[in-house]
């Protein structure tokens, strides 16, 4: 099912679309496919465009300054910010984007919980890796925070399942301070309060931009086609969690 969920939204993406375009034209001969092909990806390519879909993604969500928080029971920092670079002989984990991890970090450095759960990502295809938790745990600690405040969940494959593996951990009718990157919060603060959780969103790992208008948007850009991605790839997994977990 992992595989499914990571494959099918290639096919709604505009690279997806867009391949399937490219394979209409071949097959029937029709430059019109061609020319769909070359709208989907100037549209889906433009900063304008981008930006204005990850602010509606994003939306309700803004920075939060960390003392308007109230103390919870446990700060939750979920998966999906390291990967692994190097070879069998060196190989290393590095960060894609560390805002869930220092986000987590600063929470239980201000005293909002006497606690902090990092949850153990590990998909399929990166079985041989350490899970991320242990990793976030290992590095947590390096930089000051006691070991004893640090717990990790078994090992998990998506949001869904890391909602379920923290109520291994703590009861669920915790408070619970949740750590993701805004875009994602949405579809994770409904999962865990459908286990019972009382969640305190902290959004982080922003992708919008507020910078002015500029010639710049109206130029083709790869980050813009990654967000329009994201956007139809995050409103897939609301509408299926939404459908059978309603």
């Amino acid at each position: 099912m992992i595989y499914l969920h990571k494959i099918l939204p290639f096919f709604l993406s505009p690279l997806g679309i867009i391949v399937i375009f490219l394979i209409a034209s071949f097959f029937f001969k029709r430059r019109f496919f061609v020319f769909l092909s070359f709208l989907v990806l100037v549209i889906s390519s433009n900063p304008i465009v981008g930006n204005y879909l990850m602010q509606k993604l994003e939306h309700p969500y803004k920075p939060i300054p960390i003392n308007t928080l109230k103390e919870a029971d446990a700060i939750v920092v979920l998966s999906g910010m390291l990967h692994q670079v190097g070879n069998e002989n060196n190989s290393t984990y590095e960060f894609s984007d560390p805002d869930r991890f220092f986000g987590g970090l600063d929470l239980i450095k201000e005293n909002k919980s006497d606690k902090i759960i990092f949850t153990a990502g590990q998909l399929p295809w990166t079985d041989n890796w350490m899970p991320e938790g242990l990793i976030l745990k290992n590095k947590a600690i390096s930089l000051g925070v006691s070991q004893t405040k640090i717990l990790v969940t078994e090992n998990v494959k998506n949001t869904y399942e890391e909602s379920i593996a923290v109520t291994k951990l703590i009861p669920n009718n915790s408070s619970i301070i949740l750590v993701t990157s805004a875009f994602h919060m949405h579809r994770s603060k409904y999962l865990f309060e459908k286990q019972g959780f009382d969640v305190i969103p902290y959004p982080v790992d922003f992708k919008t931009s507020n910078t002015k208008t500029s010639i710049m948007n109206f130029l083709p850009s790869l980050g813009s086609l990654d967000s329009v991605s994201l956007f139809i790839r995050e409103n897939i997994g609301r509408i299926y969690y939404k459908f059978f977990f309603n």
